[in-house]
């Protein structure tokens, strides 16, 4: 009990931010959605109250009617399995691939010649949403990876870990070697191809401050070998850290989480809106959200 949270605000935010998209004088092309778009406090209702909670928050950003690319969060998987959400509205794959079915959650997307986004899932290696299937490979490996790490009888207890292993928490995650595969194909095309790129992720892959490493996907290590063996990303934006932070790497690569709606005060705001230009991409905060100006590595 050391952090404010404000629930039942929340919605009133994201409206906020979707009607200064509808005023804009230069459209909205699509939206980014960092994950975690309902609560864990939905389960103790039940699995109906978590299916209504998702209806009603992904009803303001329909109105939109443009593609929005979501990830999804530890909290998604706290109300329901993922096995829901492969066929759910949050299943971006589906909007952006040519096949009506998709057996996961990450997947790529082209708004601009020279941007592409890639939204990878860090909890494909997991220790949430596989109640309904606990022999799927990658929850094995999930207990394998952690049981490794924390020994500890609460899977989100941190105790007795230091530094870069406080993140083996089960409320972070990890992804698999078939998406690290993927990832790698997707940087070789698009650099080939001169395309910056921004990857989301719901978990963070780079930490900051060392030994505050409680918000950090289990194998970002692995993740960001790989994104650094290619010179078209230029920022990775995540969500899930509550608090925000910036982090400019070695490499030039921006990474931004997000400050979280929920521990948004009433009265404030929490959104951005980003625009591409002839050498840059600018991101313009509102409320508690920093603004940022970053370079491209492709001009336009």
């Amino acid at each position: 009990k050391t952090r404010e949270r404000f629930y039942r605000n929340s919605l009133n935010l994201l409206k906020n931010a979707i009607n200064d998209w509808k005023r804009a004088a230069d459209p909205v092309t699509f939206v980014l959605q960092l994950g975690d778009l309902i609560d864990g406090k939905n389960k103790a209702q039940g699995e109906a109250v978590s299916k209504q909670a998702l209806t009603t928050a992904l009803k303001p950003l329909d109105s939109l009617h443009i593609p929005i690319c979501h990830v999804i969060g530890n909290h998604e998987l706290y109300n329901l399995n993922r096995s829901f959400y492969l066929s759910s509205p949050l299943n971006s794959s589906l909007s952006f691939s040519m096949d009506n079915i998709s057996d996961h959650l990450y997947y790529t997307f082209l708004p601009h010649p020279k941007l592409r986004i890639v939204a990878i899932d860090t909890y494909e290696v997991s220790l949430l949403g596989y109640g309904d299937r606990p022999d799927d490979e990658n929850f094995k490996t999930a207990q394998r990876w952690f049981n490794e790490k924390n020994k500890n009888q609460d899977v989100n207890d941190v105790t007795g870990l230091d530094g870069l292993n406080r993140r083996w928490a089960a409320y972070n995650g990890g992804i698999s070697e078939k998406q690290l595969n993927w990832l790698s194909y997707i940087l070789m095309k698009s650099q080939a191809k001169e395309e910056n790129v921004i990857i989301i992720s719901h978990v963070a892959l780079q930490c900051q401050f060392k030994d505050y490493a409680v918000c950090l996907a289990w194998n970002y290590d692995e993740i960001m070998n790989i994104i650094h063996q290619f010179q078209c990303v230029i920022g990775v934006f995540a969500g899930h850290e509550h608090a925000g932070w910036d982090y400019l790497d070695d490499h030039g690569i921006q990474h931004i989480t997000f400050p979280a709606v929920i521990e948004t005060r009433p009265g404030g705001n929490a959104y951005a809106t980003a625009r591409l230009w002839d050498h840059s991409l600018t991101i313009s905060g509102v409320g508690r959200v920093a603004s940022y100006t970053i370079p491209l590595k492709y001009h336009i």
